[in-house]
């Protein structure tokens, strides 16, 4: 069902979730896991070996408030690092998410076409790289005698870029392409709920967020599991 913006007609100009939402800016951090968290094929019969890198990620997003108190993180706002920590540990957090989603779900795949993946010795590397933003819009405020109620939806952006090459020094890409984030459409509700006495604040950011990585993770990879099947890799050994 299409969603409609709407605002309480009591809602005043500024309130203190307003106030909040404006300091709570977004934050760059790039993670790369060691390849050994690679799962792929571990029987004893495997079609071919494909060496993978660590999943290079930059991921920009909300910082969660959950469980924080209002007045708390307005004192942090103007501080000189308490917020700035804040974004960098929750950055970090979906970052290492998003990596752990990535390997769980290329490595069933991987494991499904007995391809087993090692950190070295194959004759083809993989490189996988991540730049995702994520954004929130609002589309209903209410001002009530005991909370700011906030709800929206967040999108995913960016792009993922993927490269095989030949393992020998200075082995020019054999394959590689990108999917724009964009494109895939992907949407997440969430909502943040501010006591009015400086309570602690309801936000599901965090899960609105984990939603669309996981399916950043599975629709990026149904876009390019045909040029990652076992066929197609021992095609490009051949080259």
């Amino acid at each position: 069902m299409p969603l409609k913006r709407r605002f309480s007609s009591n809602f005043p100009a500024v309130t203190p979730l307003l106030i909040l939402a404006a300091s709570v800016c977004l934050f760059s951090v790039t993670s790369a896991s060691a390849s050994s968290g690679w799962s792929g094929y571990t029987g004893s019969d495997p079609v071919l070996s494909l060496a993978a890198t660590p999943v290079e990620i930059r991921i920009d997003a909300p910082t969660p408030l959950t469980g924080n108190n209002l007045q708390l993180l307005l004192a942090l706002s103007g501080g000189d690092g308490g917020l700035g920590d804040m974004r960098k540990k929750a950055s970090q957090e979906f970052s290492d998410y998003l990596n752990q989603q990535v390997q769980r779900r290329f490595g069933e795949f991987f494991d499904d076409e007995r391809v087993r993946l090692v950190d070295a010795g194959a004759a083809l590397t993989l490189h996988t790289n991540f730049s995702v933003t994520i954004r929130q819009k609002i589309i209903d405020i209410v001002s009530g005698k005991d909370y700011d109620l906030e709800k929206g939806i967040m999108t995913a952006y960016g792009e993922f870029r993927y490269r095989v090459q030949g393992t020998a020094l200075g082995a020019h890409a054999l394959r590689e392409g990108s999917v724009d984030i964009a494109r895939l459409n992907l949407e997440a509700r969430y909502l943040t709920r501010a006591p009015t006495d400086g309570g602690v604040v309801e936000d599901t950011t965090r899960q609105a967020t984990e939603r669309l990585l996981e399916d950043i993770a599975e629709e990026v990879l149904d876009q390019i599991e045909d040029v990652l099947d076992a066929d197609a890799l021992l095609e490009l050994t051949r080259r």
